[in-house]
């Protein structure tokens, strides 16, 4: 086992050591959670993205190798270089940030990003994140917004299913209240104050 010094030299290391075990016994999980999934070091640097993150940045899902060890900027639209450093800096989020990012093939595509520290013993190794693809919906008629991602998307759905928001909570694998936060978010977008009110209106606008 490497010793102390051995762990100040590499804090990568670390990083893949606390993903390492999790990683194999959830990685149906990291891989089927609809989602894209990535983890970083200390240095930004990637070691490691799901199949989800991979397809959404363009890669197949053998070219892995191309993205881990690269700064997580080579992937972000430069007006968005800043503020992402800024971000992995504090990584404490008020809500969710919208950034652009590069694909492979030259095009971009804009994501909402959330993530959270990675520890062991203790102590900050890296973060993992999750990212949704924010996808247009000029359907909507509220004026304050033009646009949901994919997971107010999926919520919307779910609740259109009859889920409540602790099972739509599970589903997604995020927190009850992340989740009765959205919803209300979604509510003011359609102008409705009640659950039955926003599935109708969202099936009138074949957005479930």
């Amino acid at each position: 086992m490497p010793d102390a010094r051995a762990h100040r030299r590499a804090p990568g290391r670390d990083l893949a050591a606390g993903l390492e075990q999790p990683r194999i016994r959830y990685r149906d999980l990291l891989e089927g959670v609809g989602a894209a999934i990535y983890a970083i070091d200390l240095q930004g640097r990637f070691i490691y993205l799901n199949a989800q993150a991979l397809e959404l940045l363009g890669y197949a899902p053998g070219e892995a190798d191309q993205l881990i060890g690269q700064h997580f900027s080579k992937i972000l639209g430069p007006q968005h270089v800043s503020v992402a450093q800024e971000l992995f800096s504090g990584f404490r989020l008020v809500r969710p940030p919208v950034m652009e990012v590069l694909r492979k093939d030259g095009g971009s595509v804009r994501v909402e990003v959330s993530g959270a520290w990675v520890r062991r013993r203790g102590r900050r190794v890296g973060a993992l994140a999750m990212a949704w693809q924010v996808l247009p919906a000029p359907a909507i008629e509220s004026a304050q917004a033009r646009e949901l991602s994919k997971l107010d998307l999926t919520i919307l759905q779910l609740l259109a299913d009859g889920m409540s928001n602790r099972e739509i909570a599970e589903r997604v694998y995020l927190s009850i209240h992340t989740i009765k936060d959205r919803v209300e978010k979604i509510m003011r977008l359609f102008g409705v104050s009640r659950r039955a009110e926003l599935a109708a209106k969202a099936a009138r606008q074949g957005l479930v």
